[in-house]
């Protein structure tokens, strides 16, 4: 994404968002980090913005999503862009991808999380095709955090252990 796409993005996310977003706050964001964008008939319909934590060696998915009918969406529709942010994070020397998503649609929600090990280890997808969709691709639940969101509302820490620089991945070279 380049600095002229910004404005366009930032109009989507506090359009699809506003109790979020504002234009110039999705703007500020978006320039804080490294953002891929999906356009469909040269309408932006989609964003992603990754942030890169060097000491970590991480890069964290902090925001994505796309445009479902003027709802904010996350799903198969935005692959091509979690793997734009895949490979950056490998070209910034990350070796994990990170993103935490919602508990709503998920069996912890509204319950209270006491031994998160317990919580992780029985975690199910009640109506919650996005996680299915991040399991799919390769993420793990690897850490919750508790009313992140509010009471009941958690934080699930998903994230994926990138191949090695160099290294093979199933149907690549």
């Amino acid at each position: 994404m380049t600095e002229d796409d910004i404005p366009a993005v930032a109009d989507l996310m506090a359009g699809l968002k506003p109790e979020w977003w504002d234009r110039p706050g999705a703007e500020r964001q978006l320039r804080g980090g490294q953002s891929w964008f999906l356009e469909d008939g040269g309408i932006i319909v989609g964003f992603l913005l990754g942030r890169a934590y060097p000491l970590y060696k991480t890069v964290e998915i902090e925001c994505l999503g796309f445009d479902s009918h003027g709802a904010l969406a996350i799903g198969a529709e935005l692959t091509p862009l979690v793997s734009c942010c895949e490979d950056w994070a490998k070209s910034q020397g990350a070796v994990h991808v990170r993103f935490v998503i919602g508990s709503r649609g998920l069996s912890c929600h509204l319950r209270p999380v006491t031994e998160p090990w317990r919580t992780l280890k029985n975690l199910a997808a009640v109506d919650r095709p996005d996680y299915l969709w991040f399991l799919a691709m390769g993420y793990s639940a690897s850490g919750i955090l508790p009313n992140l969101y509010g009471s009941g509302h958690h934080g699930i820490i998903l994230v994926k252990q990138l191949p090695p620089a160099g290294a093979q991945t199933p149907g690549g070279r």
